[in-house]
């Protein structure tokens, strides 16, 4: 009799160590904590122009058939959208299919997508809806154990957070982040010099995740000073960089397009020993 109930112990304890782990509908509680998040912070920031209304749980990708129907999935140039927005002025937004972007676009958005898709991911359905239009339509995310992985349109956002120097310092730096808080690119800079005799040192670094960062510098040593001109741009998967000196201004020319989501800016840094 006691090993009976030993063994139904046990069995409760499975139970209800997996019901803790899941709701009633069958989605993990990570997934179900992360979407609704997210979710939250997307409507606060842009249900004005479309509104995340709902999400619906669909599975995980079990084995490389599945992967391979996924990623054909996000990457249908028919079906799925994108969202452009300005983060300076997040007013001006739109919703366009892929298909309507360039094909070299296209293909960049599909090689950016396929390094972001995993087996054992989950798949989760959500639903928008066009505000002025009152349009409706769906897209697939994925959600890893920890966060959203990706999404067309969630992906298509950024949050960017810059960093200048406190007095005395010659560093910056740009931290670029996905609308659900994870690091998804940096950009940085930064200035050194010693002397005499004059010694002029910089170092800048550039990265992204599904996207294109870039950082541009011209250091000009002078008889007693150390001037370092940047330039620095980003843009999501889409679109394109140029960052090119102009001896006419003494200042770079910038120019960043995308279909998502850019960023840009430049300075100067002097340092005199």
């Amino acid at each position: 009799m006691k090993k009976y109930l030993f063994s139904a112990g046990i069995v409760l304890f499975i139970v209800l160590f997996f019901a803790g782990c899941f709701s009633l509908n069958g989605t993990p509680d990570k997934v179900k904590n992360s979407v609704e998040a997210v979710m939250n912070d997307w409507n606060l920031l842009f249900s004005n122009s479309l509104e995340l209304i709902s999400w619906d749980y669909v599975g995980i990708i079990e084995d490389y058939d599945d992967l391979k129907e996924t990623l054909e999935l996000l990457t249908d140039p028919d079906s799925v959208r994108l969202f452009q927005i300005d983060i300076i002025d997040p007013s001006f937004a739109s919703i366009i299919l892929l298909s309507s972007i360039p094909s070299a676009d296209q293909d960049e958005f599909a090689e950016a997508v396929e390094e972001l898709v995993e087996l054992g991911q989950h798949k989760v359905r959500l639903n928008w809806k066009i505000i002025p239009s009152g349009l409706e339509f769906t897209t697939i995310a994925l959600v890893d154990e920890n966060n959203i992985a990706w999404d067309s349109i969630i992906g298509s956002v950024v949050v960017e957070e810059e960093f200048l120097p406190v007095a005395g310092e010659k560093t910056g730096s740009v931290i670029i982040k996905w609308l659900w808080g994870a690091e998804r690119g940096k950009i940085s800079w930064s200035l050194e010099c010693s002397g005499p005799p004059l010694a002029c040192n910089y170092t800048s670094e550039s990265k992204i995740s599904s996207g294109e960062a870039r950082i541009e510098t011209k250091l000009v040593k002078g008889e007693e000073c150390c001037t370092l001109y940047y330039a620095w741009a980003y843009r999501t998967p889409t679109g394109s960089i140029s960052i090119d000196w102009n001896p006419e201004t003494e200042q770079f020319d910038v120019e960043v397009s995308s279909w998502g989501s850019t960023g840009s800016g430049q300075g100067i840094f002097e340092c005199c020993p």
